[in-house]
């Protein structure tokens, strides 16, 4: 089974972090994708620089929110999978968000068009979130809920920095 399978499966919580090689070359071409593709989808929202400095931080964030997790357990030997797994999955989640992003000009949308926008985000990062937990209850060995609670305080504190270090500017 390839990697690429194997992260799709972990989409579907039908594979867990420890499935993927244990692999510092795969991590690093992980890397460049993930920054690739978080650069080519928000390129249609924000400029270049500005895509790139906030696709950079979540890649900080990521790392050094899942390092600190499996240092304070004593785990530091899961880092290099847990990383590639919600990396790896974070690009699927980037190619996914795409189409949302790409819509165009939101205020001029129909008020039918911007509820189902919002649905699909909403999906999609309830999605993301959840996929987070499972990576974390795996990579953790901790139950479901515990990673839930995890996976929510990487997303709002991913948010929150970002809006923190790239604040959004008005027209």
């Amino acid at each position: 089974m390839t990697v690429t399978q194997k992260i799709v499966l972990l989409l579907f919580l039908k594979a867990a972090p420890q499935d993927l090689p244990y692999s510092s070359r795969l991590l690093v071409r992980i890397i460049f994708l993930y920054v690739g593709s978080g650069i080519v989808v928000t390129s249609g929202v924000a400029e270049p620089a500005l895509a790139l400095g906030r696709v950079v931080l979540s890649l900080t964030v990521i790392s050094v929110f899942s390092y600190v997790l499996l240092a304070a357990l004593n785990i530091k030997a899961r880092f290099l999978q847990t990383v590639t797994a919600l990396l790896g999955t974070g690009i699927i989640f980037h190619l996914l968000a795409w189409p949302v992003l790409s819509f165009g000009d939101i205020e001029q949308a129909p008020a039918v068009a911007v509820q189902l926008l919002s649905l699909v985000v909403i999906a999609l990062i309830s999605w993301e979130v959840l996929v987070t937990a499972h990576i974390f209850r795996s990579a953790l060995d901790t139950k479901m809920t515990q990673a839930v609670l995890l996976s929510m305080a990487l997303f709002l504190a991913t948010l929150t920095l970002s809006q923190l270090v790239f604040p959004e500017t008005s027209s």
